[in-house]
């Protein structure tokens, strides 16, 4: 492979590629080790857990997860309050939080953290009092605040409840903001990422982009989806419109896709939520869930289909947080409808997660030319996952939730990303996943549901190609091509044709982002 400037020049023989050597070519003998695309995160949220905040990520139990807490808040002594994220349900007892939990441990200041998917978070005592959350606070729309026996919070808030507690929480400085931005690109970059797609973004952290761009430290090529609703957010406070938008909502849009078009800051996707999570028993299904319960559609259906047709119509992707298998058919629905009513092809839309589709509704993905935005860890069979997301399915839907063949023997473009910080971008422990539905310690034996596996080849091709398409960058990146961005990826094993077991001790070695090093382990000359 020769590369020439930010470009792949030509991919050919030894001897045809080295006769296009100059005297002062340097040349690159990497012994035969696997080179790849350079990988695309195509879900994921930057810039990322502030340096200030808790890691809570791996905790698997109760002591644990208080004994975390406790040496974080002795070591931050001066913090005003004590926030982070990662837990999940299987840490606690009988997969239920309390703010006992935190009471125990830190009880002189306030402390939220957000469970692993952040659709809900955990608060203390001292943090409820803050927000004045009693027995007489009432579910805000979209949210639920959950209650004891007694009527009294327990600690545990669900989506839209969030909100109680974060707007008394200090914003962080735009300064973390911009430390977190450097130290998470440096992350992602030895990981093998050169593109992601922040999957809703804030345009109140975008300037530490724009100030990183300016410095020449991107990392990353980055594309952003601010919320479907300019003044909203990406769901309607109380499930339907005020009023319908009109274009002139969307000037901003416009202009912000006008100004950054690439090749490293772009705009052009808009990102709306249609429900919540299996976890917190918020996705919206049509049959209940064991226990109880359907779960929380944000959106009426005849406001989705105008507002997304109105983003059609311009000419926007369009993202749809979609988890439970009616906010599926939801945006489906929404896609259909927009592409009747504007006659339009080839917008690219996505349903992000697609987590428990129904069967029926997998050949609309490819009718509609919408792509499956998956993540591919969630098919991690963790403790959270095998005792909370499955036992409140069942095992009728369990069994092709977060199944990435059914996508792919449908013929559906699928894109992958990590969703983080829910999960670890890192795409070689994922791609090891999504091939073998175990856990990295090998279980269950055989896989979680393993009709739901995939070959190594296509979960790479999730994780370049497709991703690349689904960013409507195929034409300049995504594979190894003459003419196509110098963006790829050198591997210390060849992950597709070793052993599924060794892809997780496959490390990356050098990481090319427009013929420029952004990462080189140091082992690798």
């Amino acid at each position: 492979m020769a590369v020439s400037g930010d470009k792949i020049l030509a991919v050919g023989t030894n001897d045809e590629i080295r006769a296009l050597a100059a005297a002062d070519t340097a040349i690159v003998d990497l012994q035969g080790r696997l080179v790849v695309p350079g990988f695309q995160d195509s879900h994921l949220h930057f810039p990322g857990r502030s340096v200030s905040e808790i890691d809570l990520h791996g905790v698997e139990t109760l002591k644990d997860f208080q004994q975390r807490l406790a040496d974080f808040a002795k070591s931050h002594p001066s913090l005003p309050w004590i926030t982070g994220h990662g837990w999940g349900y299987s840490a606690f007892p009988n997969q239920t939080v309390d703010k006992k939990y935190i009471d125990e441990v830190i009880s002189d200041r306030p402390v939220y953290v957000s469970e692993r998917d952040g659709h809900m978070g955990l608060a203390n005592s001292k943090a409820l009092q803050i927000a004045s959350i009693s027995s007489a606070t009432p579910d805000p729309p979209n949210g639920h605040i959950m209650k004891g026996k007694s009527g009294e919070p327990t600690g545990e808030l669900k989506e839209a409840a969030q909100e109680l507690i974060g707007r008394h929480i200090p914003r962080e400085s735009d300064e973390d903001r911009y430390q977190s931005l450097i130290q998470h690109m440096d992350e992602a970059a030895a990981a093998g990422l050169t593109a992601v797609q922040d999957a809703y973004t804030s345009l109140d952290v975008f300037p530490v982009f724009e100030r990183a761009a300016a410095a020449n430290a991107l990392k990353l090529r980055f594309r952003f989806a601010p919320g479907i609703l300019p003044k909203e957010g990406g769901d309607p406070s109380q499930h339907k419109l005020d009023k319908p938008l009109v274009e002139a909502d969307l000037a901003a849009y416009r202009t912000l896709w006008d100004t950054f078009q690439g090749p490293l800051l772009k705009f052009g996707a808009v990102k709306g939520v249609l429900d919540g999570t299996v976890d917190a028993r918020t996705a919206a299904m049509f049959e209940p869930y064991v226990g109880g319960g359907t779960g929380i559609p944000f959106w009426e259906q005849d406001d989705l289909n105008k507002t997304v047709a109105l983003y059609d119509k311009e000419g926007f992707q369009v993202l749809l947080h979609a988890i439970g298998d009616k906010a599926i058919n939801m945006a489906l629905n929404a896609f259909e409808y927009a592409a009747k009513t504007n006659g339009t092809t080839g917008r690219r839309h996505r349903v992000e997660h697609a987590e428990v589709p129904l069967l029926s509704d997998l050949p609309r993905f490819k009718q509609l030319g919408v792509i499956a935005s998956t993540q591919a860890m969630f098919a991690n069979p963790d403790a959270t996952v095998l005792e909370n997301f499955a036992p409140l399915l069942g095992p009728a839907r369990a069994s092709h939730a977060d199944s990435f063949r059914i996508f792919d023997e449908a013929g559906i473009v699928q894109a992958f990303g990590s969703d983080w910080g829910v999960f670890p971008f890192e795409p070689l422990p994922a791609i090891y996943c999504a091939v073998t539905r175990m856990t990295p310690e090998g279980t269950p034996n055989g896989g979680w549901y393993p009709a739901g596996r995939i070959s190594v080849e296509a979960a790479l091709r999730h994780y370049t190609r497709d991703g690349a398409y689904a960013s409507f960058d195929d034409d300049v990146r995504g594979t190894l091509a003459a003419g196509q961005l110098a963006d790829f990826v050198v591997l210390s094993r060849d992950i597709l044709t070793i052993p599924a077991a060794d892809i997780l001790k496959t490390k990356v070695l050098l990481t090319v982002m427009g013929g420029k090093d952004t990462y080189r382990d140091k082992g690798f000359r």
